[in-house]
């Protein structure tokens, strides 16, 4: 799911049984965000899943600096045809809505999920989850 279209998406019919979201949430400034994931829940069917995968950093703020520059330089490829240029991973952590784990997940919480799953990648940079939504959301 697009990220603003998780704002103005009109879900008609019956709960939806699964939602799909993959590097879209980072797109959205934290308040944005969280009213995205109500929003979410309110179409999905009690017990309906949430699969979120993105750049939610999973390390401590004071790590910041050290885990970027890693990643960057491991992740930056020299030309555009192989992959993410430095400038552009620069430009991402600049002006983009990445969240830390440690932000996200209350949201996830608060907004009617369970979580069931989460996969930190090894550069503490991707997180996958997958969420159920309570009876009671």
């Amino acid at each position: 799911m697009r990220a603003r279209r998780v704002l103005t998406y009109e879900h008609r019919g019956e709960q939806a049984d699964l939602v799909y979201s993959r590097y879209a949430l980072h797109h959205l400034p934290d308040f944005w965000k969280a009213l995205g994931l109500i929003r979410i829940a309110d179409m999905l069917r009690p017990g309906g899943i949430l699969r979120l995968w993105d750049v939610v950093y999973s390390f401590e703020p004071s790590d910041a600096e050290a885990r970027l520059e890693q990643w960057m330089s491991e992740a930056a490829t020299t030309t555009v045809d192989h992959g993410w240029l430095r400038a552009e991973l620069e430009e991402h952590v600049r002006d983009e809505s990445s969240t830390f784990s440690w932000l996200l997940e209350p949201m996830l919480t608060r907004a009617g999920f369970a979580i069931k799953q989460r996969d930190y990648s090894e550069d503490q940079i991707f997180a996958r989850y997958i969420c159920v939504k309570s009876a009671r959301a």
